[in-house]
């Protein structure tokens, strides 16, 4: 396959797994094709961001979040569409249509199409048998959550320094039972880094993981499924 044949393969993939999650996300597509328009995107009766014939995004003024899943898929798409076909088992099973995304540390983030439903990833590691042999132990539909199972396992992040859902949620209670005390035990300054920390964990990090749950739980992959 050359480079153009390539280039127009991986574009309409993209399409259609941009535009899969989209719709997933409650976002409405409308084909258009002329004009120097490809498709508007929109969200409910507004028109939030458009691509144009060149595959560029243009707008998303509705906090970035079609551009996050535009590059995210991007990544994904074209890193399958490029990798290598891996041997695989999982639950002593043999698998095919993975392809080896990334690799370390005897770690491996694989993905196969399923025809209908995007993607599915796995994590697992590489047996002794040979260098392109791995036994996969963990399923995602999430692209973001596999990615940070990979990090975990590989041992690219320290699990010691990372803080579970749970464990967030206890600091923020501790937290926010401190500031209520009359009269306060803290400074000024101790308060207002409390706040700070607060407002991160109200505000940033648990949303995204509620949303990435979410996402997880409405999307799960079903193992039979036939890769495309």
């Amino acid at each position: 396959m050359d480079y153009d044949e390539l280039k127009d393969e991986f574009i309409q993939t993209w399409y259609d797994e941009l535009f899969r999650r989209l719709r997933i996300e409650g976002y409405m597509i409308n084909i258009v094709n002329k004009n120097g328009i490809y498709a508007n995107i929109y969200s409910e009766d507004a028109l939030i961001s458009q691509i144009d014939q060149d595959n560029d995004l243009h707008g998303d003024w509705c906090g970035k979040v079609v551009k996050k899943i535009a590059e995210e898929t991007a990544e994904y798409v074209f890193a399958h569409k490029t990798a290598p076909t891996i041997k695989c088992v999982i639950s002593g099973k043999q698998q095919v249509g993975y392809r080896k995304l990334l690799v370390f540390n005897d770690k491996v983030l694989a993905a196969k199409q399923i025809c209908g439903k995007g993607y599915q990833f796995a994590t697992g590691y590489r047996t002794v048998l040979t260098l392109n042999h791995y036994i996969l132990n963990n399923r995602f539909s999430d692209y973001a959550k596999a990615c940070e199972e990979f990090a975990l396992g590989a041992g690219l992040i320290d699990q010691n320094k990372i803080l579970s859902e749970s464990e967030l949620k206890v600091i923020r209670s501790g937290l926010t039972q401190l500031t209520k005390i009359s009269p306060p035990q803290v400074t000024f300054e101790d308060l207002t880094a409390i706040g700070r920390v607060l407002n991160k964990i109200n505000v940033s990090i648990l949303p995204e993981i509620n949303q990435r749950n979410q996402f997880v739980e409405s999307n799960i992959h079903e193992p039979e499924e036939l890769e495309i």
